[in-house]
């Protein structure tokens, strides 16, 4: 499995996130929006099942998933779509119910199809640097990957059927 890049520019209160696809732009695009599938990459195994309450892929739309941890501790992440553009663009909001609601967070995923393979991109914006660091702080990292070696599971098994 390849590994995702994460970068956290000093003067920028962003992330970047980068990682690579064995499969069509369009498939992954379907992996991002389609409940069924979202429901099986994302967030951390650690954190246990993830269960797509909403998911409304339009301007203004709201999406909430919300991870049931084996100790039964429920957490929502909330956001709004602002921008769609399939299968090359998503924008939206991230926040989790009790953190970041406060905050402006947005989160910018593209999808750029090269020979067949989708290089994937994720820029997430936060209020200050502080705030950026804070998200780091937490483990999201580790999060993230993988959750992105869980999509990469998800793919193979779209692409082979």
């Amino acid at each position: 499995m390849n590994k995702m890049l994460i970068d956290t520019p000093t003067a920028e209160p962003v992330i970047v996130m980068k990682r690579s696809f064995n499969a069509p732009r369009r498939l992954v695009w379907r992996a991002f929006t389609v409940p069924e599938h979202v429901s099986r990459w994302w967030g951390a195994r650690s954190m246990g099942t993830t269960r797509v309450v909403k998911l409304d892929l339009q301007p203004q739309g709201e999406w909430r998933f919300e991870q049931t941890a084996p100790d039964g501790a429920i957490y929502a992440f909330i956001g709004t779509y602002l921008e769609i553009s399939e299968p090359e663009k998503l924008v939206n909001t991230f926040g989790l119910e009790g953190m970041f609601t406060d905050k402006t967070v947005i989160e910018t995923h593209t999808f750029d199809e090269v020979d067949g393979k989708t290089e994937y991109t994720a820029i997430t914006r936060f209020d200050s640097i502080e705030d950026r660091d804070g998200m780091v702080a937490s483990g999201m990292e580790a999060g993230a990957q993988e959750s992105m070696d869980q999509l990469e599971e998800l793919l193979a098994g779209l692409t082979a059927a």
